[in-house]
């Protein structure tokens, strides 16, 4: 199985994700854990992102495509993989459905949280002072949010045209209640 959790920054991905994948026993492939473990240790992929991040601006699709290609065979390992941060264009989208195809997989669903833009930003400053993330910033954020408009929420459309399933699931209140929503429609 082959799942993509997606929604705008801080609509709650990673948060559910991570309970998705007890829930579902699928390994978690966070493109944003990936990236921000690579600045941590300054590897050469990291001091190249570290300005990218900090900006607001997504890391161009030749290089996250480049790791997920090297991270998603051992991910794949078990029964699945929920994919958290990627694809965030529709050239990473179609980067994706080629390396599946290769293996013959397929994304077979696709989970989207929908949250209300100021909602977004409120968590996303609240997780920067909680957690210490120097990519939080309320000019990042604004970039982030209009890539998102403008970049991220075509995969959608591309996968409603490849026939993949979408689940779209209100992504406002307690984690608990969200990912009650989610196991709903999921079961669904």
């Amino acid at each position: 199985m082959i799942a993509v959790i997606f929604g705008p920054p801080g609509s709650g991905k990673g948060t559910q994700a991570s309970r998705l994948e007890n829930e579902l026993h699928v390994k978690h492939l966070s493109t944003g854990e990936i990236l921000r473990a690579e600045v941590a240790r300054e590897t050469p992929v990291g001091k190249q992102v570290k300005r990218i991040m900090a900006a607001g601006d997504l890391v161009p699709d030749d290089l996250i495509v480049d790791i997920v290609r090297r991270r998603l065979p051992e991910a794949e390992e078990g029964p699945g993989v929920l994919l958290d941060g990627f694809p965030r264009t529709v050239a990473q989208a179609e980067a994706l459905d080629e390396m599946l195809t290769g293996e013959g997989h397929v994304v077979n669903f696709v989970l989207a949280l929908t949250v209300p833009e100021d909602q977004l930003v409120d968590r996303i400053l609240h997780r920067a002072a909680v957690e210490g993330r120097p990519d939080d910033t309320r000019e990042a954020i604004g970039e982030r949010m209009r890539e998102y408009r403008e970049l991220t929420a075509a995969v959608l459309d591309h996968y409603r045209k490849r026939g993949v399933r979408i689940d779209e699931v209100d992504g406002t209140g307690t984690p608990d209640e969200v990912f009650d929503r989610i196991s709903a429609q999921l079961s669904s």
